[in-house]
């Protein structure tokens, strides 16, 4: 494998960075002549970034909270394209020239105790990866590392993903010192790892001593190199870990490595009908737009919903194969594979024991005229289906639970047997 060719594919020429970067003059001069105080933050100011694929992090520093208000009011007198983002602290996405910009409002300060916010710290995470990887190629290693996880659809922190932030990728590959080393020891990982690349604690009791418990649930703990007290993998979840070494062993058994950086190993459309053909199966196929201009609670909410369609279509007797779902810019997406469209015309419904009288007649009388079994000492009745068509399943749901849907989503699109369901 020839990772060079690999990175002359996603790193960007001495030509991309001029195009950009002034382009980020220009923007930065703007918000200069207002008095504030731009810094490029992320993968752009530790020169980590893929030429086909960024945004441009810049954080405006604020003596304090309550100037960070004037932000807002500059964007529009210079009327830029922007978007406000609702968080813990409020950020900004501007589209200038074609690019989009994130602007972030941080407090200037000088020591860690000092921060208000966990977006306060990032100065000192940039001035720590500088430092790591300074006169080395640490930073194409890097790109490497972001471009796989990228594509396996484990990069990213977002509550939605729970995955690895661009600040733990870079972590995690200056600590195994390359990315096929990095990935080398991935593929040996089991719960709980521990990254504490400045060594600050002996051993995972002393960690335990100095680390809140709902900091030391994921079942990675990556010491932040710049705060000590703080894990910076804290919300990856078992599913992102385990994708991740399952990807890197497929890695390092592949034939053929260079399409780990070619293709996106996540799912789409075209895939689950492959799938449903190959195992013959069905897939009911679900779009989700959301109604928050918060990426994060947008998606959270979306991925929300369609787990809970997902429940409501199985309490019904669909038996699940499996499913999946990814997420564009704007919308979600996500596909249900299972067995059959129509369920038998009857099902048994299980009762209480036999011996709890109170419940047993409760059920008793309401199943009285159906036929009654007793299975594994309880009371069971042979009862007519209401519904037992995936189409009529999906009316009902759409019907019944229109409000619920309504508070988590402002479109529901529906395909399943080649018919639409819009909401």
């Amino acid at each position: 494998m020839d990772l060079n060719k690999i990175l002359n594919n996603i790193k960007p020429t001495e030509e991309d960075k001029k195009r950009v970067y002034n382009i980020i003059n220009k923007f930065f001069n703007i918000l200069k002549s207002n008095d504030l105080e731009p810094i490029l933050g992320g993968s752009f100011a530790k020169d980590t970034w893929i030429k086909t694929d960024f945004d441009i992090d810049t954080f405006i520093l604020f003596e304090n909270e309550e100037n960070m208000k004037k932000l807002e009011n500059i964007l529009k007198k210079e009327n830029f394209n922007y978007e406000k983002i609702k968080g813990s602290r409020d950020y900004f996405r501007v589209l200038y020239e074609g690019y989009i910009f994130e602007l972030v409002p941080i407090l200037k300060i000088k020591n860690i105790e000092d921060a208000k916010n966990t977006t306060d710290l990032s100065p000192f995470h940039v001035i720590y990866v500088l430092d790591k990887i300074k006169n080395t190629d640490m930073n194409d290693q890097i790109r490497l590392m972001k471009l796989f996880m990228k594509n396996i659809g484990v990069y990213g922190a977002e509550s939605y993903i729970r995955g690895f932030s661009g600040y733990a990728t870079e972590i995690i590959t200056i600590y195994y010192k390359s990315f096929l080393n990095s990935i080398q020891n991935i593929d040996r990982w089991f719960p709980k790892v521990v990254i504490d690349i400045e060594n600050y604690y002996r051993n995972i009791d002393e960690i335990k001593k100095n680390l809140t418990k709902d900091k030391l649930k994921s079942p990675v703990i990556i010491i932040d190199p710049t705060n000590k007290y703080r894990n910076i993998g804290a919300s990856i979840s078992i599913q992102k870990f385990s994708e991740l070494i399952f990807y890197s062993r497929l890695f390092l058994n592949s034939d053929n490595k260079e399409e780990f950086f070619n293709k996106k190993f996540i799912k789409d459309y075209k895939d689950i009908e492959n799938l449903t053909n190959k195992y013959n199966l069905n897939f009911l196929y679900i779009n989700i737009e959301g109604n928050s201009n918060n990426k994060d609670i947008k998606f959270s909410k979306s991925l929300s919903l369609f787990l809970y369609i997902k429940k409501l279509i199985s309490d019904f007797g669909i038996k699940i194969f499996n499913y999946y779902y990814n997420f564009d810019r704007d919308t979600f997406n996500g596909y249900i594979l299972y067995y059959n469209n129509k369920l038998p015309e009857y099902e048994i419904k299980m009762g209480p024991l036999v011996w709890e009288r109170n419940f047993f007649e409760k059920f008793y009388n309401k199943h009285k005229n159906e036929e009654l079994i007793i299975r594994n000492g309880k009371i069971c009745s042979i009862t007519k289906r209401e519904l037992n068509d995936i189409d009529d399943i999906i009316k009902y749901i759409l019907t019944k639970y229109k409000n619920k849907i309504k508070q988590k989503s402002s479109k529901i699109y529906i395909k399943v047997n080649n018919k639409e369901f819009i909401l």
